[in-house]
């Protein structure tokens, strides 16, 4: 899924007119249909109810407008934030393979303590064989084969929830199997081609097959999804807090041991920090209890 699918989806549900909408994106009409079939070929659903070139909303479609409009200002934001500051002391590079609630918590902290020291935070793909590392002072990513060349100390362990609907009779349980998935549609977290998260892969292991599976890099859609009454969806404790504040969705423990989110975090070596990554590095491992 990309960036400019959600603009122009956000145009078309404005205007519910293809040819109106295009004029104004200034692109053509036939690429507009083609990027939000795109769309929903991704999300396996359909957002609008068809009438020539008019289109409107349906009820899919509005849950995914309201997430949309407000991930895209989100965006915005930081972009004119990050735009519009002046730093007035050193800038440390962040790379963030993971999103994670706890290590933000833990960079205001700091900048409480250190308001001169500026971030610049870089949300990056996993799948990516291009990707330079060595520009970041610090780096954090979920522990997993594909990041076992990076020399990491673990932050922190998470234990995972199931995300259910709160009509589905599983939001009742206090704790829940892998099990009692077999005859519930589930969705997983997935990058790239081959790179599956652990919920996934202790399923496989398990031999416990789902109704019908279905793949998104994105922790917001996958609680779309859920909300929706759709899917059930895996979530680390840490991620968790949109799906709690989603009066839709009720998140149930999951019983399995071994079944947690184990976050790592690598700084460069000390002799290739500057004074303030130094400070950062040793805020951060005191905050975590590295």
């Amino acid at each position: 899924m990309e960036l400019i699918q959600i603009r122009y989806f956000i145009a078309a549900a404005q205007f519910q007119n293809l040819s109106q909408a295009a004029r104004v994106l200034n692109i053509t009409q036939p690429a507009l249909t083609k990027s939000i079939s795109k769309l929903e070929d991704e999300l396996g659903v359909s957002l609008f109810d068809r009438t020539g070139k008019k289109v409107t909303l349906n009820e899919r479609g509005e849950r995914f407008l309201g997430l949309a409009i407000n991930s895209l200002q989100g965006l915005d934001d930081a972009a004119a934030s990050i735009k519009n500051q002046l730093i007035a002391g050193p800038s440390l590079y962040v790379g963030l393979f993971q999103q994670s609630e706890r290590f933000m918590l833990c960079l205001g902290a700091y900048s409480q303590t250190s308001p001169n020291v500026g971030f610049q935070l870089e949300y990056l793909d996993v799948t990516s064989n291009e990707l330079d590392t060595n520009r970041f002072d610090m780096l954090l990513y979920p522990k997993n084969a594909f990041f076992r060349k990076y020399k990491g100390e673990t932050a922190y362990v998470d234990p995972y929830f199931l995300a259910v609907h709160n009509s589905d009779p599983l939001a009742r349980r206090k704790t829940i199997r892998l099990s009692a998935l077999s005859a519930r549609k589930v969705v997983f977290i997935k990058h790239g081609n081959t790179l599956f998260d652990l919920p996934y892969n202790l399923c496989v292991s398990l031999g416990v097959r789902v109704k019908d599976s279905l793949f998104t890099n994105s922790y917001e859609i996958q609680r779309w999804l859920v909300s929706c009454d759709n899917y059930a969806g895996f979530v680390p404790q840490s991620g968790a807090a949109a799906y709690a504040a989603d009066p839709g969705i009720a998140l149930v423990p999951v019983a399995e041991e071994g079944l947690c989110h184990e976050i790592m975090i690598g700084f460069k070596r000390d002799k290739h920090l500057c004074a303030a990554g130094r400070s950062f590095a040793a805020f951060v491992r005191g905050y975590f209890s590295m």
